[in-house]
């Protein structure tokens, strides 16, 4: 082999190694600046996961208010179920004491021989009275003891007037003890 091929290959052998150097140098630049580049990313990523856990505490916290305002909710929907059922009930109560009340007035009225009742059926029983009407043999029982206080109606024995304030058609109180 002559030198020349010697020189030649040589030469041709450091500009391999120089290849490679420079491939390996730019491949450690590379690295490095992707190192940079991934701990830039990290330091970003790290400031967004506080942000983000902050994010998460709030929303699990308004999670935590709408199950909270939604039990409250239920509940003062029972609340007012339950009211319902009661209104009902004093409803129910208030209609069968009025159905009795005036069952009592009727009552009232059938033993009065001074009130003409009819057999036609009204909202209230005194409707027909002769008192409230201006019919019947006497109009002078108009002011009688439901709206004076004073009459035959509440007449005593002795003279004085009723003390009862409900009227001639007040049920009785039962004095008795039970």
């Amino acid at each position: 082999m002559d030198t020349m091929t010697v020189i030649w290959i040589i030469v041709a052998i450091v500009v391999v190694l120089a290849l490679i150097a420079l491939a390996v140098a730019a491949s450690r630049k590379r690295n490095e600046r992707n190192r940079q580049q991934a701990d830039s990313i990290r330091a970003k990523a790290q400031e967004q996961t506080s942000v983000v856990e902050k994010r998460e505490a709030i929303a699990e916290e308004t999670a935590a208010n709408a199950r909270r305002a939604q039990a409250e909710a239920e509940a003062k929907a029972a609340e007012a179920k339950r009211l319902q059922v009661d209104a009902q009930t004093h409803q129910n109560t208030a209609t069968t004491s009025r159905d009795d009340l005036k069952h009592e007035w009727q009552r009232a009225d059938e033993l009065d021989p001074d009130v003409k009742t009819t057999d036609t059926p009204t909202n209230d029983a005194r409707a027909t009275d002769a008192r409230t009407t201006g019919a019947g043999p006497t109009n002078a029982r108009v002011t009688d003891a439901r709206t004076t206080g004073t009459g035959p109606a509440n007449a005593r024995p002795n003279g004085t007037d009723s003390t009862n304030t409900h009227g001639a058609h007040a049920k009785p109180t039962d004095t008795s003890s039970t």
